[in-house]
């Protein structure tokens, strides 16, 4: 006579290999456009097309894990639940019901703990059930063939009494809430390695080049700069405000080891407004994330500073200051791509992408707005 406790081992590990087949077959048949209608009635995706798709050994791992919950999950259920004969068969098949809901249940968890944080709060349970529901649709579908086998191996079992389990209830379930949450953190890796891959992918795709600085990883850690700094004290009725005058990126130049940057700050006033000092700098790296830099202010090899001046900027014309630094070895490094800039400390700062190999810690000198002159011409 069929009994829970003959052959649930058998019938846990035939119900991974469903669980785990299923999902792969399922996904060939999508990926190869060869699904028909209907499909998914008798093969659910168990394990979701994005899973396949992330990086090794991502992919295989997560499948694997969950084919570890789906066993565990249903071995436990079948011992709780017990029963002989007709109960057994049912009592297996409901565990292959619930086994395939928890897998499901962690894949989804994984997903919400991977967008975290989300966009907005409505969005944090987003889609959390739904592989829940076709891992649980999976089992009422599939999960008579365990129950099948239990069948099967109780009528060819001897009328000895079955030798009690190694691994009792509370145990089997504390292995399943550990494989359970294995799942969940093989899942948010598996997708945060999917997200670098694609992110690297996209900046190579576009012209990034990898000796140019470490590629991008949308999972840095880090901050953006600061959209303004500490002001260093009043600010002139006359001054060249962000309401009478811009900040705007000039080109750069370069020697032997040696790099210059222009800033210039352009009037489109009616009137002349005056600046005095230096602008206000920051810097991001690739991640979009704060990058230090040694900002001094002064010359450098290829830029001079006369020092901080009051400067009158006519209307239409315009003001300059440089940034000059010593090349550095840019080769798998942080690298400044993004400057921030305000004309003066502790006005808002603007933004622009640049190609530099400035690096962390990388001393950079900044000379103080001076006027342009006619000869040097405007910025394009």
């Amino acid at each position: 006579m069929a009994d829970t406790n003959r052959g649930a081992g058998a019938a846990a590990v035939t119900a991974a290999v469903l669980w785990l087949g299923t999902g792969a077959i399922a996904a060939a048949l999508q990926w190869n456009s060869l699904s028909i209608g209907g499909q998914e009635a008798v093969l659910p995706l168990t394990v979701p097309g994005y899973v396949w798709a992330q990086p090794m050994p991502w992919s295989l791992l997560v499948g694997l894990v969950g084919a570890i919950v789906v066993a565990v999950v249903h071995l436990l259920v079948s011992r709780l639940v017990g029963g002989s004969g007709r109960a057994a068969f049912v009592a297996v098949w409901f565990a292959a019901v619930v086994a395939g809901g928890v897998a499901g249940l962690a894949q989804d968890a994984a997903v919400v703990a991977g967008a975290l944080p989300p966009m907005r709060l409505r969005m944090l349970f987003s889609g959390l059930g739904a592989q829940a529901a076709v891992g649980a649709y999976w089992g009422l579908v599939q999960g008579w063939l365990p129950a099948l086998l239990v069948v099967l191996l109780g009528r060819r079992a001897s009328a000895a009494p079955a030798r009690p389990s190694r691994l009792g209830p509370v145990a089997l379930a504390g292995v399943s809430v550990v494989v359970a949450a294995a799942l969940v953190v093989a899942g948010v890796a598996g997708q945060r390695e999917a997200q670098r891959s694609a992110a690297a992918a996209e900046a190579i795709a576009n012209g990034y080049d990898e000796e140019t600085g470490a590629l991008p990883d949308p999972y840095a850690e880090g901050t953006p700069p600061p959209t303004s700094a500490p002001a260093e004290g009043p600010v002139a009725a006359d001054a060249c405000t962000p309401e009478v005058a811009t900040p705007l990126l000039g080109g750069m130049d370069a020697a032997t080891g040696h790099r210059m940057l222009t800033i210039e700050l352009l009037n489109f006033s009616e009137e002349p407004c005056v600046i005095e000092g230096y602008p206000d700098l920051a810097f991001a790296d690739q991640n979009g994330n704060a990058l230090y830099v040694d900002l001094v202010r002064g010359g450098s090899f290829m830029t001079e500073d006369a020092g901080p001046v009051r400067t009158e900027i006519p209307a239409g014309g315009s003001a300059v200051a440089r940034l000059g630094w010593d090349a550095g070895a840019t080769q798998g490094a942080l690298v400044a791509s993004t400057l921030y800039c305000a004309q003066i400390p502790g006005g808002v700062r603007g933004s622009w992408p640049v190609q530099t190999d400035i690096v962390a810690g990388a001393e950079v000198a900044v000379t103080a707005w001076a006027l342009r002159s006619a000869a040097e011409g405007t910025t394009p």
